[in-house]
This record gives structure tokens, sequence and C-alpha cells, in this order.
């Protein structure tokens, strides 16, 4: 029996170890999911959304999203999840994929319905300043608590923090825009 056992042990390692390469670019597809750019605001998004049109949702520690409270979920603009990126180092939806889009308001809308109701976006209009974002994903800022006066869902449009609100907002191909808490 022994007589068996070393000669099965080298066949079973040889094939391992010429397996070290398809396993090693298998990983390395995985690694290259995502697009690896600090100075693009398609960073951390999957590379086959890069020059297209995303909305992220980042929740915090705080109240995490019972679906999206590890890592940001990628969820194309058919509604399917195409994967989970953890180095992101938050929690959250993003969904992209999407074209043509003109007005920040509608693609927000629209992109947010993808998700299937898990990102409803709450709103009120304010005939002054446009529509206020008070809930996202059933997120309101008036549950948010801690050490601070208030809390806003905080805008963001291609990693800058937008000057104006989303109803004003004007889209363009590749635009990335963002949600997250911030508070005073």
């Amino acid at each position: 029996m022994s007589d068996l056992i070393k000669p099965a042990s080298i066949i079973l390692l040889v094939i391992v170890v010429a397996s070290l390469p398809f396993l090693q670019d298998s990983v390395n597809d995985e690694a290259a999911k995502f697009v690896s750019d600090s100075e693009s605001s398609h960073d951390g998004l999957p590379t086959q959304w890069d020059g297209k049109q995303a909305i992220c949702i980042f929740f915090p520690e705080s109240n995490t999203h019972p679906e999206f409270s590890t890592g940001v979920t990628m969820i194309d603009s058919d509604g399917e999840t195409i994967g989970v990126n953890d180095a992101l180092n938050s929690t959250g939806a993003c969904v992209g994929g999407f074209e043509g889009y003109g007005q920040g308001m509608d693609f927000m809308m629209d992109a947010t319905r993808v998700a299937g109701g898990l990102l409803s976006v709450g709103y009120t209009m304010d005939p002054n300043w446009g529509p206020f974002v008070h809930t996202i994903g059933g997120l309101n800022v008036d549950e948010v608590q801690g050490d601070f006066s208030g809390a806003y869902w905080s805008l963001s449009h291609n990693g800058e923090y937008s000057m104006v609100g989303i109803g004003d907002l004007t889209m363009s191909q590749g635009d990335v825009i963002s949600w997250e808490i911030a508070t005073w």
C-alpha cells in the first residue's frame, strides 16, 4: 500500500503545481474586476462601467443597510449583482452602467429603482431649493444619531462635493454621483 501512496502523492503534487498559474490568473482576473485609478471618479467601480454613468450610496457604520452591510455591492443597470468591492472600506451599493442621462434627479430615481426597492429614495420638494433627499434605502437622516447636531444626505458629483442639488445637477457621459451621510 505504501508503494502506491508515494506515486499518488507525487502525481497530486504535480497537478497542484501545474494548476497554480491558472489559479493565479483567476485571482488576478477577480482583482482586476474593479477600476484602480485614484484620479478617476470610477475608482473602485467595475471596469465594465468605466466611461458610463453610476450612482453610489454609502451607509454609515452606525446605520448599515441590511442588504449592503459588507463592502460595496455593485449592481448592473439590468439589476444583476455583479460583485462586492470590499476594498472601498465602506458599506453600501453602487448601481451603474448607464448612458444618456442628462438630469441628475431622473438618473438617480431610475438607477435606484434598478435595486428592486432596496435603495428607494424619499424626498420633499422645497419651493426655493428643489428636491431635498431625506431618505435613501430606508435610512432617514432624522434617524441618524451620534455626537452631532444634525445629519443630511450629502451629494458628490465625480468625487467632488456638488455645488448644486440633485434637481439642478446636469449629468454627462461617464459621470458618477454618490450619496453619503454628513453631519454638522
